[in-house]
């Protein structure tokens, strides 16, 4: 079969999909986006770390705090600090937030029964080994974009730039260096444990402190 095929039959799906469940949000719960309620649905009845929700989700920390920050001023989620590691911070449901859940999971139901009621079994099962194997191929591939800290790859790797954290002192530096989002780096052997060394697309060589090289997260790149 055409692989073009296959795309357009997922595409499709995913778009007629993702349309019936926007028009069940705008009739139950009118102030949440699609990306809301996934990261709703990622916490489920947990009490989770941020740094494990960002995992989850596949999004960096930046992006998830922003988000967390919006569904607390909405009333959906709680965020506690640690009493023990005030570095550690924990997101939960509000009663608000489980009923939101609650609704979600209940049209993911009943639309899913809805669709599949006249398939034959037989069928169903073939569809749904097939998918379980897109699914495992696709979550490899997750793990390849997964965003991770400069340090964390292997040296000779080229990473894109996703987030650029820090103060605003070493984001001026990394900028004034012609580091910025989708800059491409490749990483190098270090001199020692207290430095990092990238190379830019023009063949330039820098040399971070360590420290200051954890505040670059990136992707891998061809």
């Amino acid at each position: 079969m055409d692989i073009n095929r296959v795309k357009e039959v997922l595409e499709s799906f995913y778009k007629v999909f993702y349309k019936t469940e926007d028009m069940a949000l705008k009739r139950g719960i009118k102030s949440l986006t699609h990306t809301e309620l996934h990261i709703i649905e990622a916490i489920g009845n947990e009490s989770v770390m941020m740094n494990e929700l960002a995992e989850r989700l596949g999004i960096t920390m930046g992006t998830a705090t922003v988000a967390i920050s919006k569904l607390t001023e909405k009333g959906f989620i709680d965020r506690v600090r640690s009493d023990l590691d005030r570095r550690r911070v924990y997101v939960s449901l509000t009663k608000t937030g489980a009923t939101a859940l609650s609704y979600h999971n209940s049209y993911h139901k009943m639309i899913m029964a809805s669709i599949t009621e006249n398939i034959p079994k037989e069928d169903l099962m073939v569809f749904v080994n097939v998918f379980e194997i897109i699914l495992k191929s696709l979550k490899n591939k997750t793990n390849y974009f997964k965003p991770l800290t400069v340090n964390d790859f292997p040296v000779g790797t080229k990473v894109s730039i996703v987030e650029i954290k820090g103060t605003p002192i070493v984001q001026n530096y990394f900028a004034e260096h012609g580091i910025e989002n989708f800059t491409v780096l490749k990483i190098l052997h270090s001199a020692d444990k207290e430095t990092f060394s990238l190379e830019k697309n023009d063949g330039t060589i820098l040399n971070l402190n360590i420290l200051d090289a954890k505040n670059l997260i990136g992707i891998e790149t061809e």
